[in-house]
């Protein structure tokens, strides 16, 4: 019989994709069934394993909770590809040719038939037809016959795989921008598959013009102050965790207006209508319009209740799928984070797989209906953070980009719950190819045309999962070889091991989407910021919402002006080291733009 697998050290990136297609073409050759094209019964193949609710719903579960950022690598080159990451693509490649017939499922990413476009081909292991059902049920519907632009292989399995050279950190994901095919091993989570894909997708958008970015689209129609009506096509930017979800997929109706008249005597519905749903989690965003990646999304459901109706209607829709969802004492899936646990903490990672059109507010269509004119970015803190301001400097804005400023979340990766974190973009694990340098430039040149074109994009940055006013400690900490002198929140421990900041409060969701409602009807008031000047515009008056509860949500009610200098200039230092090494090159107006 002839050798099919080539010697590890004679492994190349495109050897690989060329001793895959002669294991398939040998086992034909043999009678031996080596692919499953795009089979009719996944479903029914995935339920004999998954938890099937009262409602009709099915679940099932993974053996990672989250994403396997640390243990995921681009290579770009050959003469980059290290002796572990050979082994593990060997060891894909024995698992492959041992193995029964790979199940193959053709889908699109980006709404077909734009520039956006992109034919996707996934590979699964056989024994997880789950991952390749839900998949299937987030994208567009491929083409079989047509020839992907990227593909995938999934083999969930562990392979015996090697470190990373220089960490303990298991090498589970390799990714290869530039020929077109990712490898997942080692964690049936389905965030990998889904995220694998997309991160060539944000590639692909780049070289036809866009930009990437991991934000939510939405669409809806104002009445402003002065009685206009106003078209609003907003993206809501923010890592796993922040409320991307929450505010990105938020439409105010019959089953959460009754919170506002009570709380803040104001009815939105008498502003707001024509609100349209169009994307989740990754957008392509152009100079004429935005477009979605999927028609489905895939959603972390921890903590909603009726009131988030988009989300609560499609979570609870008997075609939703569900992964690591618990059930409560009705046998429905229950999203109230009580029962599951993960690592002795309780499960704060439940996720969904639904329709778009289950949320009662999608019209089919993944694309906006104009450009982009309102930005959101979810950049939550503890220490000098206002609950939401306004950036009045696009340089500015694209910094805040840049930085990706946010703190971590279990769905991001229990080690990370809490902490303070700069990921660029708030989308440096999904971004190859190029580096996120390219994308926030591009970004940067958008507002700028916007700009002097005299239709500026409006671009405001909230406070969500963290604190203001939060009690701290200075503390002497090396960061990338640099030492340095940084605020650390103080935390307190829940009983199952959550980390909670001690002090300070936090805008409820309702406050900060009645702030984004007025203040996109033209009913705030600013004031400049009182360090960075007209380049920060902070709310002194909002309509609905009270002075007292405004200087409540002031981080200079508890910090004095010398205090918050000492702040912001250790803020900016932490965000300049890690620019460095996460967006290099970054143009010095961009890079320099909170300086003061």
């Amino acid at each position: 019989m002839e050798k099919v697998i080539p010697d590890v050290e004679e492994i190349t990136i495109e050897g690989f994709k060329e001793a895959f297609k002669r294991i398939i073409e040998l086992k034909e050759r043999c009678g031996i069934t080596a692919i499953l094209n795009n089979p009719p019964d996944l479903f029914e193949r995935a339920k004999s394993y998954g938890t099937r609710f009262r409602n009709g719903s099915w679940g099932w579960a993974s053996n990672i909770w989250h994403r396997s950022a640390a243990g995921s690598v681009v290579v770009e080159r050959d003469e980059d590809l290290l002796p572990e990451y050979k082994l593990l693509m060997l060891r894909v490649l024995e698992h492959i040719l041992a193995q029964g017939p790979l199940i193959q499922v053709d889908g699109i990413l980006g709404k077909p038939g734009t520039k956006a476009e992109m034919r996707c081909r996934l590979y699964c292991d056989p024994q997880f037809p789950d991952i390749a059902y839900r998949w299937s049920q987030i994208c567009f519907p491929g083409d079989p016959e047509s020839e992907p632009d990227v593909e995938l292989f999934c083999i969930p399995h562990y392979l015996g795989n090697p470190f990373i050279p220089g960490t303990n950190v298991m090498l589970r994901v390799l990714r290869f921008p530039h020929h077109n095919y990712s490898i997942v091993t080692c964690s049936s989570y389905q965030g990998e598959v889904k995220k694998g894909f997309l991160s060539h997708w944000i590639y692909h958008v780049y070289k036809r013009g866009g930009t990437g970015e991991h934000a939510s689209l939405k669409e809806f129609t104002l009445k402003t102050v002065d009685g206009r009506k106003r078209k609003i096509v907003m993206c809501v930017w923010g890592l796993t965790g922040t409320g991307k979800s929450t505010h990105g997929l938020y439409v105010f109706d019959k089953e959460n207006i009754h919170l506002y008249v009570k709380r803040f005597g104001i009815n939105p519905l008498d502003y707001v209508h024509d609100q349209k749903i169009k994307n989740d989690d990754i957008v392509a965003i152009f100079k004429d319009r935005v477009i979605g990646s999927e028609r489905g999304s895939w959603t972390k459901t921890e903590g909603i209740d009726k009131t988030q109706v988009a989300i609560w209607r499609a979570a609870n829709s008997p075609r939703a799928l569900h992964e690591n969802t618990e059930f409560g004492p009705d046998g429905n899936p229950s999203f109230k984070g009580e029962l599951f646990q993960y690592f002795g903490m309780l499960n704060r990672n439940a996720r969904s797989v639904f329709f778009l059109q289950d949320t009662g507010y999608f019209n089919g269509d993944v694309a906006s209906s104009g450009p982009l004119n309102v930005a959101v970015f979810l950049s939550p803190g503890y220490f000098s953070d206002y609950a939401w301001v306004k950036i009045n400097d696009i340089a500015f804005a694209a910094k805040v980009l840049a930085d990706g400023r946010t703190i971590g979340h279990p769905a991001q990766s229990k080690e990370v719950a809490g902490l303070i974190r700069f990921v660029s973009r708030y989308c440096l694990p999904f971004t190859m190819g190029v580096k996120p340098t390219a994308h926030v430039v591009r970004f940067y040149e958008f507002l700028k045309e916007r700009e002097e074109s005299g239709d500026p994009m409006e671009v405001y940055q909230l406070n969500t999962t963290g604190r203001i006013g939060a009690k701290y400690r200075w503390v002497k900490k090396t960061v990338e070889g640099e030492e340095l002198e940084v605020p650390e929140p103080i935390f307190e421990l829940t009983p199952d091991g959550v980390r909670k900041p001690v002090g300070g409060t936090a805008p409820t969701i309702e406050e900060t989407e009645l702030f984004l409602l007025q203040a996109m009807r033209g009913a705030v008031e600013y004031k400049p910021h009182p360090i960075w000047g007209e380049k920060v515009l902070v709310p002194v008056k909002v309509e609905g919402i009270s002075k007292k509860r405004l200087r409540e949500l002031d981080p200079f009610t508890y910090r004095s002006i010398d205090e918050m200098r000492r702040l912001l200039k250790a803020q900016i230092r932490l965000s300049k080291i890690y620019l460095n090494k996460q967006c290099p090159g970054l143009p010095d107006f961009i890079y320099n733009a909170m300086d003061f």
